[in-house]
């Protein structure tokens, strides 16, 4: 029997095929997704507008925080300024994630079910998945490892360390779709893959600290006194 595949080559080949189905979807949706994001940054433009302006008001009329928080809590165009902002983010949060779970179903049922037994991500690597029993697995039960994997995913990424267990190193996914991961050789895993995780390692960082600096900035401008 051809020996399973590690974790870590597993978590490299499905990065490349999420790569892959998160750049395809952005760019087919590009205008949707663009025109939502556009009327989510006009309306924390609003919001921060309309803060400044009660602040402004409330501090004239009687230096009272409380008061300020009343008539913010009260103002009927920031109400509409937030419900524009939460359309908006959901519809671009919700339509994008639907958007790549389809997108995603064909490419990982039509490659596994497929004679090759593979997705794009998996090629690169040597990797194929098979049914417990080294047969072919067919779209259905590719279709239940597919879907089966948002366990993984609800668990914490529990389902997934799984996959970590020797000897078999089937994630929850794997078992209850009745399937495993194999490599097609001995050799490890290669040197582009292991940079590949690198640079995801570096983005997530880059990400985080862009993260914390867009938000201080947004609240140093709502707090800024050229603003009142």
């Amino acid at each position: 029997m051809t020996a399973p595949a590690g974790f870590w080559p597993r978590y490299a080949a499905w990065s490349l095929d999420a790569a892959v189905v998160a750049a395809a979807v952005s760019a087919l949706g590009a205008p949707w997704w663009v025109e939502r994001l556009q009327a989510m940054r006009e309306g924390q433009a609003a919001i921060g507008r309309r803060a400044a302006e009660v602040m402004a008001d409330s501090a004239l009329a009687d230096l009272n925080f409380a008061g300020f928080a009343r008539r913010l809590m009260a103002d009927p165009a920031l109400h509409a300024a937030l419900g524009q902002v939460g359309a908006a983010l959901g519809a671009l949060v919700l339509g994008w994630l639907l958007a790549y779970v389809a997108l995603g179903a064909l490419v990982e049922v039509g490659g596994v079910a497929s004679p090759w037994q593979t997705t794009p991500g998996k090629r690169a690597l040597g990797l194929r998945v098979v049914a417990a029993d080294g047969g072919r697995l067919g779209a259905g039960r590719a279709a239940l490892r597919y879907f089966a994997g948002s366990l993984s995913w609800l668990t914490l990424n529990v389902g997934h360390l799984v996959a970590v267990a020797k000897p078999e190193q089937r994630a929850l996914h794997d078992r209850l779709a009745g399937a495993r991961v194999e490599r097609s050789d001995e050799r490890g895993m290669p040197v582009w893959a292991w940079a590949w995780i690198g640079l995801q390692l570096l983005g997530a960082l880059a990400a985080t600290a862009w993260l914390s600096w867009s938000f201080q900035a947004a609240l140093q401008a709502a707090l800024d006194p050229g603003m009142l």
